[in-house]
């Protein structure tokens, strides 16, 4: 922890008020705390939180400044205050918060002994002394307290940053601006502020991380609300339907898209091994303890006429002898069952051939494979 000590020719209550001038001078804010205790800070907190020690002189600096009596006047010792460097800034916070309290150590010394508060030990003959009236002690209102102390040291003055330097912050806030969109508009908008204050480069840099965070904050609103939607709506559809189709029983292909069918094949209580998607072949069979899809419930022909009925009319006489056949196969009427049932007609083309068959088809819409048969299930 960095301190300084600096000796005034003040008693105690006017030290304090000198050292708040000077250090107010120097853009601190000064705070008395007590008896013979100064809380001086300096800097944006919420900077120091978001870049750290690469906060540069916008850096959170916390430092104390305590007053005792002396022999000559008061004892002023600045000590930096772990708070205001090293848990924001870590290390590097750290040495350069301890940088700042030396310096305004320093220049808080070289002010006050222009002034002619500032004492020295007498055991620098060399140093010639400065007359309290040229001082100024009276012009200060401090009348009474004569120095005896050496010539004021010499006074520096911080250059002013290079033009030629990019803030440090601005790059930060660019490849924040594309690895977390939030981070780089904060760090583009601190960034900015602290150019605009010192005249470093990166204003590009800093625009860019705001703008490129900006639009990918926008874009990953727009995708999660997507994805929301899309989550909330396939979801709903696929657990009452994983093939498809619909609870009422209707299909969701095209009726002359049906699979033609052979009718010696499909007896009542046979099971399939897929969704038919073409001729229904002895292939397709399998034994209702395996995984199935299918299991057929019922079988019927539709009236015979010289024409095609058309579609709607084979949909209609098969959802009603389907339904009618429910009850009697599962043990529960279709509206009050839990599984669905797809059904497999003549089309146009077949109906030419002679196919007038009509086979009902029991699936269990919360598996895509049911192992067992479903006929008396109650389901």
């Amino acid at each position: 922890m960095s301190s300084a000590e600096l000796r005034l020719s003040l008693p105690v209550d006017a030290a304090g008020e000198a050292l708040t001038t000077v250090l107010t001078e120097q853009g601190f804010a000064v705070r008395p705390n007590g008896a013979g205790l100064l809380e001086v800070e300096r800097g944006s907190l919420g900077t120091t939180l978001v870049a750290g020690a690469f906060a540069g002189q916008d850096m959170h600096v916390r430092f104390d400044v305590r007053l005792s009596e002396v022999e000559e006047g008061t004892l002023a010792v600045f000590a930096q205050s772990a708070l205001g460097g090293f848990l924001k800034g870590g290390a590097l916070g750290a040495a350069k918060g301890g940088d700042v309290v030396t310096e305004a150590a320093r220049l808080s010394g070289a002010r006050l002994a222009q002034q002619g508060l500032l004492t020295v030990a007498a055991s620098a003959p060399s140093a010639a002394p400065v007359p309290s009236a040229a001082m100024g002690f009276a012009a200060n209102g401090y009348p009474g307290y004569a120095s005896t102390t050496v010539a004021a040291p010499p006074v520096y003055t911080s250059p002013a940053p290079s033009s030629d330097r990019t803030n440090p912050v601005s790059i930060v806030a660019i490849v924040l601006g594309f690895l977390f969109p939030i981070g780089g508009i904060v760090a583009g908008a601190v960034a900015l502020a602290q150019i605009k204050r010192t005249g470093e480069k990166g204003r590009g840099l800093a625009l860019g991380g705001i703008i490129a965070g900006a639009v990918l904050t926008v874009l990953g609103f727009i995708a999660a609300l997507a994805f929301v939607v899309f989550v909330l709506f396939g979801a709903g559809s696929d657990a009452s339907d994983p093939f498809g189709l619909s609870r009422d029983g209707e299909v969701t292909i095209a009726p002359d898209e049906q699979a033609a069918v052979d009718p010696s094949v499909l007896s009542v209580g046979a099971c399939l091994d897929s969704l038919p998607g073409g001729v229904i072949a002895a292939g397709n069979l399998v034994d209702c303890a395996a995984p199935h899809a299918f299991e057929i419930f019922a079988g019927f022909e539709v009236p015979d006429a010289s024409a095609f009925p058309g579609d709607e009319a084979i949909q209609e006489a098969a959802f009603a002898g389907c339904e009618a056949a429910y009850p009697a196969y599962v043990g529960a009427s279709y509206n009050d069952s839990t599984l669905n049932y797809y059904f497999v007609g003549p089309t146009e083309q077949t109906w030419a051939s002679g196919d007038r068959e009509v086979s009902c088809l029991l699936f269990d819409p919360a598996t895509e494979l049911t192992t067992g048969s479903l006929a008396g299930s109650g389901r």
